[in-house]
């Protein structure tokens, strides 16, 4: 099932920022990416939970595709999709920037 997301956020969010994750486990597989890093990792802030979930994410992909896929030249967009998906999140399943 193809769900389409339109995010939009003029309002930079602090790279220490809180973020707490307010639903139940995920069962979709790149929101659980999120929760995992929250809970194992113990990751609290915004910034180090955009770069976790990028690297998590790009692991992932690099795991499926193989080393010869040359997958690293993507990888700086990892970071941005990492960000949407926290942002798409936020409300529903986590907080970010407020206590829970």
């Amino acid at each position: 099932m193809h769900r389409q997301t339109v995010v939009s956020n003029s309002t930079p969010v602090p790279a220490q920022a809180p973020v707490t994750w307010i639903g139940e486990p995920p069962a979709d597989e790149e929101p659980r990416v999120v929760w995992q890093t929250l809970t194992d990792e113990r990751v609290s802030g915004y910034a180090a939970l955009v770069e976790r979930v990028a690297e998590r994410l790009f692991r992932r992909d690099l795991e499926s595709v193989g080393a010869v896929a040359d997958i690293g030249f993507f990888q700086p967009f990892y970071l941005a999709h990492a960000r949407r998906l926290i942002a798409a999140l936020d409300g529903t399943l986590l907080r970010v920037g407020r206590p829970a």
